[in-house]
């Protein structure tokens, strides 16, 4: 296999970007699998080509190294990357081709909380100021209607609508272009949304949704990163912390409290906006596992 000797390796990648139709966030996952790649094979010519064993070797290196949900993701980059190298003529077949993908856990990396756990979540905020207002209305849209980190982040005050009588919030979703997906407001997420607003003061329809109290990024949105914080600094507060437990096991709770209060496979997924019915059957198999294990029904 012979790669063009004018044709070094980040200049492929960067073409291949750059050729990519797809939502931004895809590309910058694309783009951090490539550049793993490249620093991991630091020391060889740019321009040598890739071998199927050294996708091998890499594999191996990633196992060790990174979880097996990355490793399969990074996988999949390297693959589509590759076919992009082919179609141009830059290689005369796939190193990846024949490197078999690691299987996705089946399971959740993340556990989620109980009502009561959630309860104690809820009770450890200070509702007396703007930020514990704007905190409990986050983990609320969070654990009440399963929102993602990115979406809260994403989310204007305008997203907010009125439809045949229940509060919405129109989403902008993981892996999409536009806000073409919505959730109905339970009635304490409206509550804790209304507190909230009235206390910000008035906002225009664009501005975000949830931003910044303190005087440096006072009325800026929030990250994801400064989310993820203000939801952990919570947690610990509450004495749930752990390995496990993290501000995504708020949506996970969500989703696992829905099926134990009774909602269906398909209600289940339409909620947590789900691509595959697989993902939602996930949580179906784990409730059905410890609500009626059959290990409980053997005598010996």
């Amino acid at each position: 296999m012979k790669a063009a000797p004018s044709s070094h390796l980040s200049d492929l990648i960067q073409s291949f970007l750059e050729s990519l139709d797809i939502n931004a966030t895809s590309v910058r996952t694309y783009k951090e699998a490539l550049k793993n790649f490249v620093a991991w094979r630091n020391g060889q010519p740019p321009e040598a080509p890739v071998t199927a064993g050294e996708i091998k070797l890499y594999k191996e290196w990633l196992r060790q190294n990174r979880a097996a949900n990355t490793v399969a993701t990074y996988l999949v980059a390297l693959r589509r990357f590759f076919q992009y190298c082919v179609s141009e003529g830059v290689y005369s077949e796939n190193p990846v081709e024949k490197v078999k993908n690691i299987r996705r856990p089946r399971g959740h990396l993340r556990q989620d909380i109980s009502r009561e756990g959630l309860r104690r979540l809820f009770s450890v905020v200070d509702r007396s100021t703007l930020m514990g207002k704007r905190d409990f209305a986050i983990m609320s849209l969070m654990a009440r209607n399963g929102l993602r980190v990115i979406e809260v982040t994403r989310a204007n005050v305008g997203d907010l609508e009125y439809r045949r009588g229940r509060q919405i919030l129109r989403i902008w979703g993981k892996g999409r272009d536009e806000r073409d997906e919505f959730v109905v407001l339970s009635e304490p997420t409206v509550s804790a949304l209304e507190d909230y607003l009235q206390a910000r003061g008035e906002a225009n329809p664009q501005e975000p949704l949830f931003v910044g109290v303190r005087a440096r990024n006072k009325g800026r949105r929030l990250t994801t990163r400064q989310i993820n914080r203000i939801v952990n600094r919570y947690l610990i507060k509450a004495g749930l912390k752990n390995e496990k437990i993290s501000p995504h096991s708020l949506r996970h709770s969500f989703v696992t409290l829905a099926i134990q209060s009774g909602a269906s496979i398909i209600e289940a997924q339409i909620a947590a906006r789900h691509k595959s019915i697989e993902t939602t059957r996930v949580y179906f198999h784990e409730h059905d596992r410890l609500e009626s294990p059959p290990e409980d029904k053997i005598e010996i």
